[in-house]
């Protein structure tokens, strides 16, 4: 049988060497094709339980809150993330244009401190409910709206908040 020039670009210079023969493990040992060399061993892939630890035992009102109702839980985190984006907005709206009128040094540096507190108060509430909540979703969704109840910026909404 002779030799079609087509092949000639699938091969290499030496491939034909007898040398080379035994070098390797035959293709039928290794499962490879001849020319292939296996490196290393074969690696194990680790199942469920030896890649993670074993998680601590959740009481049963933790898994039905963690189970049931993720979607819903996720669009009302939502709203109130949006709330509490719109009262920092709010308050540091409030913080810009409220007049200081305190007379001394001290009473005036409070005051500016305790309106740039009420800015940071809705994020910082948001932040330490969400820190201190780790898989309590209902509790976190009412602390939540513990918070957009109580930190409603009512300078801003009933407009006395300076000129």
């Amino acid at each position: 049988m002779t030799r079609d020039p087509d092949d000639d670009a699938l091969s290499w210079a030496g491939e034909d060497d007898p040398t080379l023969e035994g070098a390797g493990p035959k293709p039928a040992e290794s499962g490879l094709a001849p020319g292939w060399k296996p490196v290393g061993g074969p690696g194990k892939i680790a199942g469920p339980s030896e890649a993670t630890p074993e998680p601590e035992a959740q009481t049963e009102a933790e898994a039905q809150d963690a189970a049931g109702g993720s979607s819903v839980a996720l669009i009302v985190l939502g709203i109130l993330g949006g709330v509490y984006l719109l009262y920092t907005i709010g308050w540091a709206l409030t913080a810009g244009r409220m007049p200081n009128s305190a007379a001394d040094l001290v009473g005036g540096f409070m005051f500016t401190l305790g309106l740039w507190l009420a800015v940071l108060a809705p994020a910082g509430w948001f932040a330490l409910v969400f820190w201190q909540t780790r898989g309590r979703t209902l509790r976190r969704i009412l602390l939540l709206v513990l918070g957009a109840l109580v930190l409603i910026p009512l300078p801003f909404i009933l407009g006395t908040g300076g000129a």
